[in-house]
C-alpha cells in the first residue's frame, strides 16, 4: 500500500513536470507501454510510459529498474540532481538512458507549485529562504570540517596533512624503485662474478 501511494504521488509530480516540458514527453513517447521501477531506500515507485510520453502507475514487471541512494533524498529537495549521482540501472539500456536523461534534466519549480497555495510573492520568499538556509548549512558544514581538520593536523596531530601524505607516498615509491634497481644490480653482479 505504501509503495502504491508513493507511486501515485511520484507519477502525479512527474506528470506535472512533464506537462510543462514538451521535449521530455517527446523523449519518452517512443517507449510507450514500457514500465520502470525506482527503488530508493524503503520506497519503491513503479510507473509506465503512456501515449504522448506521460506517465501512469503500473504494476507489471518492470523493463528497467533504477536503484538510488536513500541518503541523497533530503538534498534532492533543493538540488534534484543529487539523487542521480549514485544510481544503478538494470534492464532495457535504451529505455533506461532516455528515462535517466529526462529525470536529470527536468527542472522542478517549487515556487510555481507552492504559489498555487500561498501566492507568488510568498512562494518566492519561502523557497528563497529555504535555499539560503540550505546554502548556509552547507557553508557551515564545510567550515566545521576545515576547522576540525586543521585542529587534528596542526594543533593535536592525529591526522597527516594531504601534502605530507602525498610527499610520503612519493618517497616510498622512490625507495621501492631504488630497492628494485639495487636488487637487479646485485643479481647482475652475481652472474658476472663467479663464486
Amino acid at each position: 500500500m505504501l509503495d502504491q501511494l508513493a507511486s501515485d504521488a511520484a507519477v502525479t509530480l512527474l506528470n506535472r513536470l512533464l506537462a510543462r516540458e514538451r521535449w521530455a514527453r517527446d523523449r519518452l513517447a517512443p517507449f510507450a507501454g514500457r514500465s520502470a521501477r525506482i527503488e530508493c531506500g524503503p520506497f519503491v515507485v513503479q510507473f509506465g510510459v503512456g501515449d504522448g510520453g506521460m506517465l501512469a502507475t503500473a504494476g507489471a514487471a518492470a523493463d528497467v529498474t533504477i536503484s538510488m541512494d536513500a541518503a541523497s533524498l533530503p538534498q534532492a529537495l533543493l538540488e534534484p540532481r543529487a539523487v542521480l549521482r549514485n544510481v544503478r540501472l538494470a534492464g532495457d539500456a535504451e529505455f533506461a538512458q532516455a528515462l535517466s536523461y529526462v529525470l536529470q534534466n527536468l527542472r522542478p519549480e517549487p515556487e510555481e507549485e507552492l504559489s498555487r497555495f500561498i501566492g507568488d510573492a510568498a512562494a518566492q520568499r519561502m523557497v528563497g529562504f529555504l535555499r539560503a538556509a540550505f546554502a548556509q548549512a552547507q557553508d557551515a558544514g564545510a567550515r566545521l570540517a576545515t576547522t576540525a581538520a586543521d585542529y587534528f593536523i596542526a594543533e593535536n596531530p592525529l591526522l597527516v596533512a594531504r601534502k605530507e601524505a602525498d610527499s610520503f607516498a612519493r618517497d616510498v615509491a622512490a625507495l621501492r624503485d631504488d630497492v628494485e634497481r639495487l636488487g637487479k644490480r646485485i643479481d647482475n653482479l652475481k652472474t658476472v662474478v663467479p663464486r
